[in-house]
């Protein structure tokens, strides 16, 4: 199936998320599809050009076994992700009740909030931040989200270290050691 196939396939479907935990399809092979460091995604080289068509394909990727799929009713189809597919790219902070909510928002326009659900993980010895999202996928959290993330920190000790913590939903996260 080629690119063009496989939008039109999904234009049928409505909603904001796909089922797709609940698409049991065929393995198709690999499509020439990549997103590179940036999030940006390519088809066969090409960027994207089209954002509607980037949003659709985020709605129907997946993660599996550290591999990265397009799932469809009819076919899961293997993609290339350099490092992470999403990009957080600014934040904004909703304070309700004398609770706060950070609220991350990705290239493509989803705003997910801090939780427990949606946490943040610090990898590799640069600890570079990762929002972690849903089916498997996360989010790098872009240096300059990053460091206004840590201007809305407060450093705390712990384990003879400094830490910066922030609050979201009753809740506390690491932003790293310094």
């Amino acid at each position: 199936m080629d690119i063009k196939q496989l939008e039109s396939s999904l234009q049928s479907l409505s909603g904001n998320a796909y089922p797709v935990d609940e698409w049991k399809p065929q393995y198709c092979g690999a499509i020439d599809i990549t997103i590179d460091a940036q999030g940006q995604w390519f088809h066969e080289g090409s960027p994207f050009l089209r954002d509607k068509l980037t949003v659709l394909f985020s709605k129907i990727l997946t993660k599996d076994s550290d591999k990265y799929f397009l799932i469809s009713p009819a076919e899961k189809l293997e993609i290339s992700v350099e490092d992470a597919p999403f990009i957080v790219v600014d934040f904004q902070i909703e304070l309700r009740g004398g609770a706060q909510t950070v609220w991350l928002i990705t290239n493509i326009g989803d705003r997910v909030p801090l939780s427990n659900d949606y946490s943040i993980n610090l990898k590799g010895d640069q600890q570079r931040p990762y929002l972690t999202l849903w089916r498997g996928l996360d989010a790098l959290i872009e240096r300059n989200t990053y460091y206004q993330l840590i201007d809305c920190a407060t450093e705390v000790t712990v384990d003879g270290g400094t830490h910066m913590m922030i609050k979201s939903q009753h809740q506390t996260f690491n932003l790293g050691r310094f």
